[in-house]
């Protein structure tokens, strides 16, 4: 008897699943395109949303690096010093670099200046980002939001920079350029620094070859050997004339600062539900949660 009940409650079972099931296929067979992609979440939903934090991204980071000192102060962001101009300040920290920076006539280039002229340019140029990366974000074509959304912390950002990175160089290459001749330290803009320090590094680079510069260069070795800065003595030894554009080489640190500044606000809005400022971030980026 009591088996005889255990096969019936099986076969009852059995029965309640079937139909459930049938019921479930049903209902989602018919149901329409937008109930479907409210379940799962919604592709335009989620690339929207992925714009919308891109976008919101680009204006936090504009108005910080865009702030006095928002570059210059931040050790994240900073500008550093192109490889010529650190050369050239490294030797002039030496007693051996002083004299042979006075032997060459090069003893006043203004390196500390350019290197907060610099970063001022690259601070002055900011505020113009966030609508440069806007118009680059509108025009994105999102080809895998879902991937996206659940990759890593940086995904978005990281897929902004691989499509528009190059376009941006350009669009934001003119305003940074721009910046070169407005803005000032110690009398000089960054261009007139820029310009006169060329001036004294490639009189070194000529002054090597000079009967004057060789023996120069023998009494240098001597005492960078001595103070232990070899390595510097090669650096010099190898120097051509400047080669670095300045334009290129502000304007690609000052958007690396920015792409860094709007990843940090995407993962924000990742893991912190008071960071999702709008419905639509709060019901796509929930979805992380």
């Amino acid at each position: 008897l009591i088996e005889l009940l255990n096969y019936i409650q099986m076969k009852k079972m059995r029965l309640f699943y079937a139909v459930a099931m049938a019921l479930f296929t049903l209902t989602f067979s018919s149901c329409d395109e937008d109930a479907l992609q409210s379940l799962t979440g919604g592709g335009d939903d989620t690339v929207a949303a992925l714009k919308e934090a891109l976008t919101i991204g680009a204006q936090v980071a504009s108005n910080k690096l865009g702030a006095e000192n928002g570059y210059l102060n931040d050790e994240k962001v900073r500008i550093v010093m192109p490889e010529e101009l650190q050369t050239m300040l490294e030797l002039a920290n030496t007693d051996a670099g002083k004299t042979f920076l006075s032997a060459v006539g090069a003893d006043a280039f203004i390196g500390k200046t350019l290197d907060t002229l610099i970063n001022r340019a690259a601070e002055q140029a900011a505020p113009e980002a966030a609508g440069i990366f806007a118009d680059a974000i509108t025009s994105m074509t999102v080809q895998d939001g879902e991937a996206i959304l659940f990759g890593a912390d940086n995904a978005a950002t990281q897929y902004l920079h691989d499509k528009t990175y190059s376009g941006l160089q350009t669009s934001f290459g003119k305003v940074v350029t721009g910046t070169f001749d407005q803005v000032s330290v110690s009398g000089h803009t960054l261009n007139e620094a820029w310009s006169g320090f060329t001036t004294y590094y490639n009189k070194v680079a000529d002054f090597k070859s000079t009967t004057g510069g060789t023996l120069a260069m023998a009494a240098l070795k001597i005492g960078l050997n001595k103070a232990g800065k070899s390595d510097l003595y090669d650096k010099i030894n190898g120097i051509q004339h400047v080669n670095t554009n300045l334009g290129e080489y502000v304007t690609g640190r000052a958007l690396d600062g920015l792409f860094t500044k709007v990843a940090d606000k995407e993962l924000e809005i990742r893991t912190d539900v008071a960071a999702r400022t709008s419905s639509l971030l709060q019901k796509v980026f929930g979805r992380l949660d």
